[in-house]
């Protein structure tokens, strides 16, 4: 069944979009086996400062990814000592059709336990890039130096991954750096990956100076003009 025509799921995401609670939605999504719909909800409304149940919307987002007996002990143990020997530990016992919802866990919990970005960064993209992994690049978390190492083995991805540099970069205060990081993105786009959502986030927080720059870069504003 397509859950979007689920018309219980319907009548309950109209009364949360007209002020209510995203619980009874989030909840049904998961009751139908939408996990992954299930979080995104939940994620969205948990965002909103005045979010109503917030409690257990974060109760039923730990629970849809299913983690395994012991998990916030493990979780508390690699973040005491990261390293390479405790992520293999930590990612043993992940059932495999858990394994996005408890990345996306990961980051956030180990944030908040104290791990910095890089090192977050470093183990969980291994697996791949998570909403969550951008939006740790995108606050200021994560180095450049850390995503051109992972850009270098990144295959078809380095567009994304030099884009996210370039992204670093910018957020750090070298716009030189982030037109270079640009320029190499650009480099490695094809019909899958453009670095044009990197561009569209720097372009959005640029100075007028720092715009002119990328213009007299050749960095466009638009993949359409």
């Amino acid at each position: 069944m397509d859950i979007n025509n689920d018309p219980e799921v319907r009548e309950a995401r109209k009364r949360w979009l007209a002020g209510g609670s995203a619980l009874p939605v989030v909840e049904l999504l998961a009751s139908r086996g939408a996990k992954i719909e299930a979080a995104a909800c939940a994620r969205l409304a948990l965002a909103r400062p005045d979010c109503p149940d917030a409690s257990e919307l974060r109760a039923v987002l730990a629970g849809l990814s299913s983690p395994p007996a012991g998990w916030d002990e493990a979780l508390a143990a690699f973040a005491r000592s990261p390293s390479a020997e405790g992520w293999r530990d930590l990612m043993r016992f992940v059932p495999a059709d858990s394994l996005y919802l408890c990345l996306r866990d990961v980051v956030g919990r180990l944030r908040s336990l104290g791990v910095e970005g890089d090192t977050i960064f470093r183990f969980a993209a291994e697996v791949g890039l998570t909403p969550d992994l951008i939006e740790l690049v995108e606050q200021g978390h994560v180095s450049v130096k850390m995503l051109e190492e992972r850009a270098a083995h990144a295959g078809g991805a380095k567009t994304t991954y030099l884009g996210l540099a370039a992204e670093a970069a910018f957020l750090s205060g070298d716009m030189l750096g982030a037109i270079r990081l640009f320029r190499q993105s650009m480099s490695y786009e094809n019909e899958w990956v453009s670095a044009e959502p990197h561009v569209a986030f720097v372009r959005e927080r640029a100075t007028p100076e720092q715009k002119d720059l990328l213009d007299r870069a050749g960095i466009p504003s638009s993949w359409t003009d």
